[in-house]
């Protein structure tokens, strides 16, 4: 545990207060950064995903300070408004949206699924807020990213149809809560090391690293099995040096391991 300093012998720069907020701004900042990734990877509505923020946040809260008032300290926001993000968590609006839960590319998308169409039609059947102009953006928006391809029928009539990816991820599949429960323990381990390397200045007995390494795509598979046996070998040892000893005599350490190809090779 890090010793406690002074007031006295502390430089103004260092001293907490209202100066420090843009660097924390910033991490969160750079935090979201990668959910924002994945809410434009899933074409979620900006709403919906301000909605599923705010009952993650609420979540989070709820089990760190277990009373509705202490979140509303948390929060600095009414304990009434605390108390109807408790009722809309306890009620399943994560599962549950009040608003739309898809942008309009993905209502797009879903249509094609039902049927083959061609510009016109599509842009019938949105709102009569959406011009053509839309209905053209998304088809060709989800061509690019391989959902969607043309259809010549001839005499000048283009008609599209929606196409299911490869690797496509079905989210009803039996193993889905496993891997979220696997998930949340992975991101678990980053906001441990977020707050120990970033927010406490740990560089000590903390480490934040990224690394790319440019491989052969057959040798893939073969990367990732050497990394795990090598991490697997390495804890071993480790956790024989602590063998006998007492649980006040060794430290937990979380180790964090992601490995994908670049989005470029994707």
């Amino acid at each position: 545990m890090a010793q406690l300093a002074r007031l006295a012998e502390l430089p103004d720069a260092k001293r907490p207060g209202p100066h420090t907020l843009i660097g924390e701004s910033r991490v969160v900042f750079t935090l979201l950064g990668m959910v924002a990734d994945v809410v434009l990877d899933l074409d979620m509505p900006v709403s919906r995903a301000r909605d599923l923020f705010t009952l993650a946040l609420y979540e989070r809260a709820e089990k760190r300070y277990r009373t509705s008032t202490r979140v509303s300290l948390a929060f600095d926001t009414a304990l009434r408004t605390v108390k109807k993000i408790k009722k809309r968590y306890k009620d399943g609006a994560v599962d549950q949206a009040d608003g739309p839960a898809y942008n309009l590319r993905r209502k797009v998308y879903f249509m094609l699924l039902d049927r083959e169409m061609d510009l016109d039609e599509i842009a019938r059947e949105l709102p009569i807020n959406y011009e053509v102009n839309y209905a053209r953006l998304s088809v060709e928006t989800l061509m690019d990213q391989g959902l969607v391809e043309e259809i010549d029928r001839g005499r000048g009539r283009i008609s599209y149809q929606a196409v299911v990816p490869g690797d496509y991820v079905n989210f009803f599949s039996e193993d889905h809560e496993a891997v979220l429960l696997g998930f949340e323990r992975f991101l678990g381990a980053m906001r441990r090391v977020v707050g120990e390397r970033m927010l406490r200045g740990n560089s000590e007995t903390a480490m934040a690293r990224g690394f790319v390494a440019r491989v052969r795509p057959e040798d893939r598979n073969e990367l990732n099995d050497d990394i795990r046996a090598a991490l697997v070998r390495t804890l071993m040892e480790y956790e024989q040096r602590a063998d006998g000893l007492g649980d006040d005599e060794v430290a937990e350490m979380e180790l964090l391991v992601g490995l994908a190809p670049s989005e470029r090779e994707r």
